[in-house]
């Protein structure tokens, strides 16, 4: 990120590890908060990507109501156990990503901090987008609670959607932080704000 913009923090992290609560508990406490998921859905409803997307994977990775419009759940079931269609997908949609998240922090240059909540950070490979990762993790008997009950997803299918995705030592140990979400919502908050007060002390170069 150029070096007159804001100190960018990655918050990445498993499914079901809550880094959209941390994305939550940052924007109460005022730091601008970009969402990449959101970022993914608006790209992959542009004309540019639904022409690829249906020229790789055909016409029925679309919705049914006639919209037009590329149905999340059965892309996501065409590439789960695909790995050549992941990469093709990935080739198609990261780049787009990238450059839409650079220009929404381009949008907040007037900031100290923003943080960009980004899943596939590390799968991805754009370390090199971010000043500072943060991994959001939790113990695995609560990380499968929260996945049973939010998705509805059997004990199988959550074995097999983790296994797709970094594992959460590993983004531990790639991160330059690590926040813990077993706990309570405050519990969480209170080490969000210990990290953001270590910035504020002067680990920010940006601010130096």
């Amino acid at each position: 990120m150029p070096a007159d913009g804001p100190f960018v923090i990655g918050i990445t992290g498993t499914i079901g590890a809550g880094k959209s609560t941390v994305g939550e508990i940052l924007a109460e406490l005022g730091v601008p908060v970009i969402d990449t998921d959101t970022i993914t859905h608006e790209v992959q409803n542009s004309e540019k990507v639904k022409r690829a997307v249906v020229e790789r994977f055909g016409k029925n990775v679309l919705t049914d109501d006639g919209s037009g419009k590329i149905d999340r759940k059965k892309l996501g079931a065409l590439v789960f156990n695909d790995r050549g269609a992941k990469r093709d997908l990935e080739a198609i949609i990261h780049p787009l990503v990238i450059l839409e998240s650079r220009r929404c922090v381009a949008a907040h240059t007037g900031e100290p901090l923003v943080a960009i909540l980004a899943p596939l950070l590390f799968e991805a490979k754009v370390q090199g987008e971010y000043d500072e990762i943060w991994a959001v993790v939790a113990s695995e008997e609560v990380l499968r609670k929260r996945l049973s009950k939010r998705d509805d997803l059997s004990e199988d299918a959550i074995t097999q959607r983790l296994a797709a995705q970094f594992s959460q030592q590993e983004k531990a140990r790639l991160s330059s932080v690590v926040i813990d979400n077993s706990g309570t919502r405050e519990e969480t908050k209170r080490q969000v704000q210990v990290n953001l007060e270590k910035l504020a002390a002067g680990a920010n170069p940006k601010s130096s």
